[in-house]
This record gives C-alpha cells, structure tokens and sequence, in this order.
C-alpha cells in the first residue's frame, strides 16, 4: 500500500473518531442541561419556600361615601336616592427605605440567596375632597393598603397613620386586586389598616419585616416615589427593571443604591434589583462546551504533523485516546465546578487532562520533545478558552482570532509539504538516513 494510501485512510479514520467524538461533546453538553434543570428545580423550591420575588405593588387610601342624589320614577316623582363608594387615591410622595441581609441556601449540592428585609415606607397624601349637600365622607373609616407579595411578611407590621398607631390585617379582597390588575400578578396579600382621615394633607410611616428571593422591587404608586437600598450582596442586577438606580455605590461589602422618580407613572412601572450569581457556573459551561470542537480537532492536528515531520507511526486507537481525553476534560469541569469554585475546578481539570495526554503521546513517541510540545498546546488552548469564558464580550473576537491563528500556522508549517508526494519524501529521507550511516561507517 502506498504513503498516499495510508495517509489518505488515517484521515478517513481520523474523521470517523472526530464524528464521534463531537458526538460525545453532544452529549456531555445534553447531560449539562439536566444539570442546570436539576439546579433551577432546586433553585425555584428554595425560591418558593422563601417567599418568591419581593414586590410592594401598590400603596392606597380609600376614604368611603355616601352620595345622595335625585331619581326619577316611572310615574314622574322625584326622590333621593344614595350611592355608596369609595374615593381612592395614591401618596403625594412615597418613600421607601430597605436595609437587606442575604444568606444562603441549599438543597442537596445547590444553593441560592434569600434575604430579609427591613423595609421602613413613609409619606404623605392629599384628600381633597370635604363633605357637601351632594357627598358625605365617612372619615373615621379610611383605609390604608398596601399590596406585596404573598407569604413575604414575617411579622405583624407597624402602621402610623396621622401620627397613630393603628392595628393592621390582611385584607382577602380578590375584586380588588382583578380591578387593579394584580390578581395572580404575582401572587399578592393585601395590608390594610383603619384610620381617620383629614381633610387635606396626611402623613403615614410603615415599618416591614419581609422575606423573599431573587429580586427586591416596588411599583411607582406614588406621584413621587423614592427608593433606598442597603444591601450586603455584592452583585446586584439592575437592567430588569423600568428604572436604573439614580445613584449607587458597590463595594467588597455589598452596594447602596438610590431611585427617584418624580412624576406619577404607570401603575406597573418598578424600580429595584435582581440577585445576580457573581458567577453563573452553567453559563460558563455552556460556553466552554460549544468549543469543544477545538478540543478534538487541534490535537489531531498536532498528532498528524508529529507523523509528518518526525517521521513517527501512530495508530488511529491512538488519536482516538487522546481526543477522549480532551472530551473528558468538560466532563471533569462539570462535575467539580458543582463543588468547588470555577476556578479551582479549571485549573484542577486541564491540568489533568493536558498532564495525561502530553505523557501519553510522549510515551506512545518515546520521543520527550513531542510530550512538550502537546503540553505546550493545551496550555495555549486551555488559556485561550480560560480568557475567552471570562472576557464574554470578546469572546467571539478572540474565538476568531484564535481560529485564524490555527489556520495560518497550519499553512506554515506545511507549506513546503509535498502532499502529492509524501511516499517519495519519505523514501528520500530513507536514503539520507542510509548514506548517513554509511558514511559513518567509513570514517570509522
């Protein structure tokens, strides 16, 4: 059989073990999604138990009436007839100051943050309307709500209303919450207190103790409304949200942030922040895995110029040993990055994976130099894609570049390569080799 022939049937081969190979990386990337399932099963059970997403929707006031008016009857007599309502208004200016503690916690391997809350609303609000001929306000009977997510309150709250403590219930008032659009938005509880209003200007002051996960937030029911937050989570997610903070100041021992907004807005605007994971190991695992291709093919690159250029012999079994181990790598972050932190976990698993094959492929060579330079490649490689799953926003540039790089440096080292002729290379380097030792011989 020719060196043409042999070449050309290793690298039918060489992409037969490739194809199953990137068939492996398929499935080691499958069985990272019912990881992250697993995670986010855990995660919304933790979630759920804590009370879910924090949300204050609404602050209001409602003064009851009696409206006389007159009515006609079929037979054409007058008569005073009454209707009985409610005038509702929101706060003139709303207030709301949280001091939030995180901790967290786990089911099984997972964890995620819950924090309590220290939630002090205060405020003022204007009823300008007074009793006449036509409405009767029945003052001592206002009352004050305020809508937040169920199961979130962890004690009864303290409610000041005009200066008075008054005692606050929770109100199972569905009709409500559908005419406000609220109803199952998420699940919500409604605070209500009685107290007596004056005409003109009020004031108010609530003081919660709250729990929840995942994000903390309040709708702008007022015409003015201010949010304050302390926090010790150290990163905070503000994009989710109809407003970005006016101030805020993040440091190694949490962040502050400040919101103002200064004119009435729709009901369902929010302002707040998301718990962002400082980092998302899954995300960072999905985006190694899509470059597991490079993992396969660049070895096999590498392990194909060593039988080019160093004249060495490898079997298919071989490369295909060598491409498992490369696969076994992603596996092997997986699994600890579920344990330890991400990375501890990279560098434990490239260094096994790279130390394995570089002794392996200098063993099956017998030739050290061969070791060192595949240990050389994985260190280039693991870098690279060490760099490319920290720097997210280039990591597309740098994929690019990477794979350029690749490219060329193949072109390169071939270029003086006669591929059309390798079995009359390697017989002429035969030759040399012969007329080299005869020549040895002689001088001897």
């Amino acid at each position: 059989m020719s060196k043409q022939s042999s070449i050309a049937g290793k690298i039918v081969f060489m992409s037969a073990i490739v194809g199953a190979l990137l068939l492996a990386n398929l499935f080691i990337g499958l069985k990272l999604e019912d990881r992250e399932v697993s995670r986010n099963v855990a995660r919304n059970s933790i979630y759920e138990a804590a009370g879910g997403k924090f949300n204050i929707a609404k602050v209001e006031f409602s003064v009851p009436y009696v409206r006389n008016f007159t009515r006609t009857n079929s037979k054409g007599e007058k008569y005073i007839d009454k209707e009985y309502g409610t005038k509702d208004f929101e706060p003139e200016i709303l207030n709301c100051d949280a001091d939030i503690k995180t901790e967290m916690r786990k089911i099984g391997i997972y964890s995620s943050p819950v924090f309590t809350a220290k939630i002090q609303l205060d405020g003022q609000f204007n009823f300008p309307f007074k009793n006449n001929s036509e409405y009767t306000y029945s003052f001592y009977n206002a009352k004050c709500r305020v809508v937040l997510t169920d199961k979130s309150v962890l004690e009864i709250p303290t409610f000041v209303l005009n200066g008075v403590k008054t005692d606050v219930e929770f109100e199972n008032n569905e009709q409500y919450l559908a005419n406000n659009g609220m109803l199952g938005y998420p699940e919500k509880s409604i605070l209500k207190s009685i107290f007596k209003c004056n005409e003109g200007l009020n004031t108010f002051s609530a003081e919660l103790n709250v729990r929840g996960a995942d994000s903390f937030s309040i709708w702008t029911s007022g015409k003015q409304t201010k949010l304050s937050v302390k926090s010790d989570w150290k990163s905070p997610g503000f994009t989710g949200f109809d407003y970005l903070p006016t101030t805020k100041n993040l440091t190694g021992e949490g962040f502050t942030a400040d919101w103002h907004v200064p004119f009435g807005s729709n009901l369902k605007d929010s302002i707040g922040f998301e718990f962002i994971s400082p980092v998302d190991v899954y995300k960072m695992l999905h985006r190694a895995v899509t470059y597991g291709f490079l993992f396969i093919i660049v070895p096999f690159i590498v392990l194909f110029l060593f039988e080019v250029f160093m004249k060495i012999s490898l079997h298919p079994v071989n490369y295909l040993l060598c491409g498992a181990a490369s696969i076994v790598f992603f596996l092997l972050l997986m699994s600890f990055s579920e344990h330890i932190p991400f990375i501890a976990a990279y560098l434990i698993s490239s260094f096994a994976s790279g130390i394995v094959i570089s002794l392996y492929v200098a063993s099956i060579t017998k030739q050290v130099k061969t070791g060192c330079l595949m240990c050389g490649t994985f260190i280039l490689m693991y870098g690279y894609l060490f760099f490319s799953l920290k720097s997210e926003d280039y990591a597309l540039l740098i994929g690019s570049i990477f794979t350029f790089i690749i490219i060329a440096a193949l072109m390169f080292f071939t270029r003086k390569v006669d591929w059309n002729n390798l079995k009359g290379a390697s017989l002429k380097n035969e030759d040399n080799k012969t007329d080299n030792l005869k020549l040895t011989d002689k001088t001897e």
